[in-house]
Parts: C-alpha cells; structure tokens; sequence
C-alpha cells in the first residue's frame, strides 16, 4: 500500500519537530520557574508610616492590606464590586478609573518574609 507523498512529508516534520519542542520546554521550564514572584506586598505593620495606610495587594487589585496598629498583622480588605484598589487615591475606585501601577514596596514586611 503507498501512503501519500504529503502524509510521509508531514510526519517527517513532526519526528523532527517534537524533539526540538521538548528540548526547548526543558530550557525554558527552570527559567521561568524561578522567575515567578507570587508577591502580595503584605506589609509587616512595623513603622508608623504604615499604620491607617492601605498597601495594594500586588496579585489582586480588588484587595488592599491595611494595618490597624503597630506591631499587629495586616488585614486584607476587599474593595467593593466593580472597584478596584488606587494606591495613589487610597481608595477603592471603578475600573474606568483605575490605572495599573507597579506595587510599591511597603515601609517594611512581616517577620519571616524572604524576597523572591
């Protein structure tokens, strides 16, 4: 039986073409692992510049941490529907309004933080 000419043309291709795919998954797979940073920016409520302060919550803007005294953990706080949080207003503002922004780094972290 012959197969036709653009069958045997297309899986040559392919024998070719999934061993470089994999190859290039393996390179790219430890990069790219070590280059996510899951940072929320949780502040750690240890300077008075912090406290009454809302911080963005760097992975969801419709959340804000917000330190209520000195020394105690942040609390996470949840805009209202439809909003999302403006570091630069402190508030929570329609999404019309608001503008992406790269999160700030808080005046400090909680106790056992480690950087990305």
């Amino acid at each position: 039986m012959k197969k036709h000419p653009q069958t045997a043309q297309t899986m040559r291709l392919q024998a070719l073409l999934w061993p470089l795919a994999c190859c290039l998954v393996l390179l790219l797979l430890p990069s790219g692992i070590l280059s996510q940073c899951n940072d929320s920016t949780q502040p750690g409520c240890l300077h008075q510049a912090e406290e009454g302060v809302a911080q963005r919550h760097c992975l969801d803007p419709t959340k804000y941490w917000l330190c209520s005294a000195i020394g105690q953990q942040a609390q996470l706080k949840k805009c209202q529907p439809n909003t999302g949080f403006d570091q630069d207003l402190n508030a929570c503002v329609p999404w019309i309004a608001w503008v992406w922004q790269p999160c700030p780094e808080p005046p400090s972290r909680p106790p056992g933080w480690e950087p990305c």
